[in-house]
């Protein structure tokens, strides 16, 4: 059953992406011929006005097909012929749309909490050696580790983890002003009254947090899933995570049926699936940000590049070659995909 609903929400995803490349082209006269939810064969269908609806068999993926986007419609609502802002408008709006989506669902979530976690130190473990005013004190709010933005109390413990060496950086808010505090040497150790590793931090809760502190808290949130991505390639570069790391659609799915079948109730359930519904669609919008041919990132690299050339030159580029780069850009993301799918089906059987 839970593969079943992290399947539909995966679709559900990706349908909203779609949906936003839909609404910012009707709202700049763009023809779109096919609005799809699903791929594979149709088993529903309307036909509008304009567009054709459908709904089909497998519920993963979508699309949005648009007049002119494969440069053989033209005519004033081909995408080619609007104006490079209104063509980039639309490309951006599948992931914002996203992001929206995920904003909007870790603002319900928080709208059922009565109270919030804060990145402000309330207290220390007993024998902690590193307070006072060279070091950390009660009532510092924690601003950034080792040049990394700390949006939310789980930051904290997180990017002390990937701390690289003994010591950290840290950046902290200490009666109105900015504190710095180098080499820190915090490491995770055994505290009078644990059994367990821990970095001594006692963190405050916010009490009975008003409507704007919950926006605000879900607004951080977000901040932190969307950069997510670069985190994870900063991660790359220091070795501290690889290939197997890379999760596909199938390694996905596998985490939220997982999640799923631990959760203790079916109040925990949703709040799981919804957790990982906004972090999934917050990431696939900057995943399909990157500018790499196929993906709407490239997609709107190349089409800022292209505009710069024909400006300079004053000659019209050969449409069909963005089409080549970006057919390249696909074979290589699906070869890629292949890949990573098949060390989830591996990792899955064997485990």
């Amino acid at each position: 059953m839970y593969i079943i609903i992290a399947i539909l929400i995966f679709g559900l995803i990706i349908a909203i992406h779609e949906f936003g490349h839909f609404i910012a082209a009707k709202a700049f006269g763009v023809g779109v011929p096919e609005f799809a939810i699903g791929m594979g064969p149709k088993l529903l269908k309307k036909q509008g006005k304009e567009t054709l609806y459908t709904l089909r068999a497998i519920p993963m993926g979508g699309f949005c097909a648009l007049d002119g986007d494969d440069n053989e419609v033209q005519g004033e609502k081909s995408l080619f012929a609007k104006p490079l802002w209104k063509r980039l408008v639309i490309f951006l709006a599948g992931s914002t749309m996203n992001i929206v989506a995920g904003f909007l669902i870790l603002l319900a979530m928080t709208s059922t909490l009565s109270t919030l976690p804060t990145t402000t130190l309330e207290g220390f473990a007993p024998g902690f050696e590193h307070e006072g005013p060279e070091g950390l004190m009660v009532g510092d709010t924690i601003h950034s580790i080792d040049g990394l933005r700390v949006y939310q109390a789980n930051n904290i413990g997180m990017f002390l983890q990937l701390s690289v060496g003994d010591t950290v950086d840290m950046v902290v808010i200490r009666d109105g002003a900015r504190v710095s505090l180098l080499g820190l040497p915090l490491e995770p150790r055994v505290f009078p009254g644990s059994d367990d590793p821990r970095f001594g931090l006692d963190l405050a809760r916010n009490e009975a947090p008003t409507p704007l502190d919950r926006i605000a808290f879900a607004a951080r949130d977000t901040q932190d899933f969307m950069r997510q991505l670069p985190l994870t390639f900063r991660m790359f570069a220091t070795g501290q995570a690889g290939i197997g790391d890379v999760s596909s659609v199938v390694g996905i799915v596998d985490v939220m049926n997982t999640a799923g079948q631990e959760a203790q109730s079916a109040a925990d359930t949703l709040w799981v699936m919804a957790f990982l519904m906004a972090l999934i669609s917050i990431s696939v919008a900057m995943v399909n940000l990157l500018p790499i041919p196929g993906l709407d990132g490239g997609r709107i690299f190349l089409m800022v590049v292209t505009t710069a050339i024909e400006r300079i030159t004053r000659k019209k580029v050969n449409p069909n070659i963005e089409n080549y780069i970006n057919t390249a850009g696909m074979v290589l993301l699906f070869g890629f995909m292949i890949f990573i799918m098949f060390n989830d089906i591996v990792r899955i059987v064997t485990r």
